[in-house]
């Protein structure tokens, strides 16, 4: 019995190696986009990233399980995942680490507050964004926090090499500075539920269609349904088939189509701020609107107060 679990496990594993290491699909960029974008600086291109390797200034981080990280990564990769920027401490899953957690975490991937960061992962840069949050709300500078346009899939589409070796990490020096916080990116629950019924301000729902309507409950809510009046924008209609983020009229039409407009105060949550945070990103970064902010707390938090209401249905 334990040789057939063996070779269960080496199958397995076998066949996981020979899948991820697949001739990727090819990817193009067109990076003109770039110049369009609220903050120019805010996505990376595979040919950019692929000049900058080997800086002592820039920190690669691959946002996805360990599993996978291990299989292959982006050459001098660091890896990291989303329980190492949460505070486990918090009543609520998923809520984000304190500032001297944020630092220990950031200083254990070699990064310093003068490093510029270019974080990826494989789908959309969905995790990605959860880090790029959390690093603008405690005050790095903007332009030296960078996402992978099109992540892992763009990486290996431009035809660049992955590899398995993890890099030697030396210990960066973090010094948080209050006075840099942007504390305007975070939404908390009792100012979500000030603005319950205000016509100047969206709070954008932008998890599943599923999740949207109640058909569906993650694990960690405790309820079906979505904040009262909230329109849905699934985070992922941002970015293209291919990962990459679409332009910026694409972008503009998108949320304006909804009622998502930069003269309102725009509030967006998920079930625990990851895909959130993507929206935030987009809106704040490529966009150029001035008030968004992340509500942290989400779906979790939301759906466990019982005294707070929902809606449920199309």
């Amino acid at each position: 019995m334990l040789y057939v679990v063996v070779g269960v496990v080496l199958v397995a594993l076998i066949g996981a190696y020979y899948f991820l290491k697949a001739p990727a699909k090819e990817v193009s960029i067109n990076e003109s986009k770039y110049s369009k974008y609220a903050n120019p600086k805010a996505l990376i291109s595979p040919k950019e990233l692929k000049e900058m390797l080997g800086r002592d200034d820039v920190v690669i981080v691959d946002f996805r399980r360990s599993a996978k990280y291990m299989l292959e990564h982006i050459p001098g990769a660091v890896n990291a995942w989303r329980s190492e920027e949460e505070n486990p401490d918090h009543q609520y899953g998923g809520m984000r680490a304190t500032p001297e957690q944020f630092k220990n975490f950031l200083e254990s991937k070699g990064i310093s507050n003068d490093t510029t960061v270019v974080i990826y992962d494989e789908k959309g840069d969905y995790d990605a964004a959860r880090m790029w949050w959390i690093m603008a709300l405690y005050g790095h500078d903007l332009e030296k926090i960078r996402l992978l346009d099109g992540g892992l899939p763009a990486w290996k589409g431009s035809g660049y090499e992955t590899t398995t070796a993890k890099p030697k990490i030396k210990r960066g020096h973090y010094v948080m500075d209050e006075s840099k916080f942007r504390m305007e990116l975070l939404a908390e629950v009792d100012e979500v539920i000030a603005e319950l019924n205000n016509k100047n301000t969206v709070i954008l729902d932008t998890r599943s269609w599923e999740e949207y309507t109640g058909a569906t409950l993650k694990r960690g809510a405790s309820r079906k349904g979505r904040i009262p009046g909230a329109p849905w924008i699934e985070w992922k209609e941002a970015v293209n088939e291919d990962w990459t983020f679409k332009s910026y009229d694409e972008l503009k039409a998108l949320y304006e189509a909804k009622g998502v407009t930069p003269d309102k105060k725009i509030i967006p949550y998920c079930q625990s701020a990851v895909r959130s945070a993507h929206t935030t990103f987009v809106l704040t970064q490529l966009l150029g609107y001035k008030n968004v902010k992340n509500y942290d707390g989400s779906w979790i938090e939301w759906s466990a107060r019982k005294d707070l209401p929902i809606e449920t249905g199309e």
